[in-house]
């Protein structure tokens, strides 16, 4: 996803051609931007705001990144808002065309117009400071959730590098939320809020209730519930509403955001997803995997890819702390037989996954797996394939882009599928 730099003029330039004046909620951080937006967002929908909600990456659908009262734009209206976009920028702006993730932005905030939002949550691409996303002003309320180490080469490799960058989404005047920080790192948002002129409050923990009311794990997403909470009862108190508390728990309760910590039961696998990409994300996953299938039977396998720059030796370290009987590695592709794949390959990729293969290899030693139990593969379903004659608890993490690819096979429309435990 391409940030702004210089261009970044442009982008602000054409925003004001299509006049943007709604109410936005940003949110930015490391760890659990989607779901953050995704709980506020439902809360937001449920006291009855027509909600906009614009997200990355999508999982099978583009649309998926837009959304209107939870849902996924429609292809029609999509299309038709696309073509309307494009053709107005193309008659005006001498500089070219916006890029991918720039013109997917300017294209969700004429959506959040034109269909007539009371709210737009907006999750910040990568970064803050220079992040497409950032070019709004109208933000009264932002939400950084936990800071960690990924985008390096963009955001730089300190702490206090990366705190800077995240606290660039804040706004003069608006009231900004966080979670506990490292030390280092909060020192930097608290100096970043006495620049920018606004107000930096650390978010106390969500109500008890919460915690049988959310589908994922409680001890993982703890800390992003009571950000969303405190976001959402903040924008309801801004717009004069009360917050209703069982209204808030049917929020949390009917909250979908596939790809995190979801389990879905398909044949003789049971797909356990997430798409971790970081060493804190990584660990916590592994941790839900083992609980998850401690009684289990099945044989057990891992789908694993990482892109970017990211060090996927240290990924594979922590991965190595559940056993498994087949490890596969595989691009961002669903299957090969498509002239275009939808999630990135090509010889890079594959190179890539060779080596994941080697440093596995390298890592066990020769002591626990033989080199025929892994294995390279060229798409997602030729992974599949090689999985379907047994029982299997299979575990696939590493990229988002990667649990797309999953689910673009096994479900396609995103129905989530629900898994029972036998």
């Amino acid at each position: 996803m391409p940030i702004i730099s210089a261009r970044c003029p442009h982008l602000r330039h054409r925003l004001a051609q299509i006049n943007y004046r709604k109410p936005m909620s940003s949110l930015v951080g490391t760890k659990g931007k989607g779901s953050t937006c995704a709980y506020c967002e439902s809360v937001l929908r449920e006291h009855g705001l027509k909600t906009g909600f614009y997200s990355s990456p999508h999982l099978v659908h583009v649309t998926e990144r837009i959304r209107i009262n939870g849902k996924p734009i429609g292809k029609g209206k999509f299309v038709k808002y696309f073509w309307d976009v494009h053709d107005r920028l193309s008659q005006r702006e001498k500089d070219g065309m916006p890029m991918y993730f720039q013109m997917l932005t300017i294209l969700a905030f004429k959506i959040f117009i034109m269909e007539k939002v009371d709210v737009a949550v907006i999750e910040v691409g990568i970064g803050g400071e220079y992040d497409t996303t950032n070019v709004l002003r109208n933000v009264p309320i932002v939400g950084i959730t936990s800071l960690g180490y990924d985008h390096t080469s963009l955001l730089g490799n300190s702490m206090e590098e990366i705190a800077w960058h995240k606290g660039g989404i804040m706004k003069k005047g608006c009231e900004a939320f966080t979670v506990d920080q490292p030390a280092n790192a909060m020192k930097v948002l608290e100096e970043r809020s006495v620049e920018k002129e606004c107000e930096l409050h650390v978010v106390e923990d969500c109500p008890k209730y919460a915690e049988d009311c959310i589908g994922h794990p409680y001890s993982i997403y703890k800390r992003n519930v009571s950000l969303a909470l405190t976001l959402s009862k903040a924008y309801l108190n801004l717009k004069g509403l009360k917050e209703d508390s069982d209204l808030t728990q049917n929020a949390l309760r009917t909250c979908s955001w596939p790809g995190r910590f979801q389990i879905l039961s398909i044949d003789n696998i049971v797909y356990h997803l997430d798409g971790a990409h970081t060493e804190d994300s990584i660990e916590h996953c592994v941790e839900w995997f083992k609980q998850q299938t401690k009684h289990s039977k099945s044989r057990k396998a891992l789908i694993f890819n990482s892109t970017g720059d990211r060090k996927s030796v240290d990924h594979l370290k922590i991965l190595q702390k559940c056993h498994y009987d087949k490890v596969f590695f595989v691009p961002n592709v669903s299957r090969t037989d498509k002239s275009i794949a939808d999630f990135g390959g090509g010889s890079k990729s594959i190179e890539r996954c060779e080596l994941h293969k080697e440093q596995w290899l390298k890592l066990l030693g020769g002591s626990q797996m033989i080199d025929s139990e892994v294995h390279v593969f060229p798409s997602v379903f030729d992974a599949l394939q090689a999985l379907k004659e047994n029982q299997h608890d299979l575990l696939v993490t590493g990229s988002l882009h990667l649990i797309g690819a999953v689910l673009n096979i096994i479900d396609p429309n995103l129905q989530q599928i629900p898994h029972q435990k036998k």
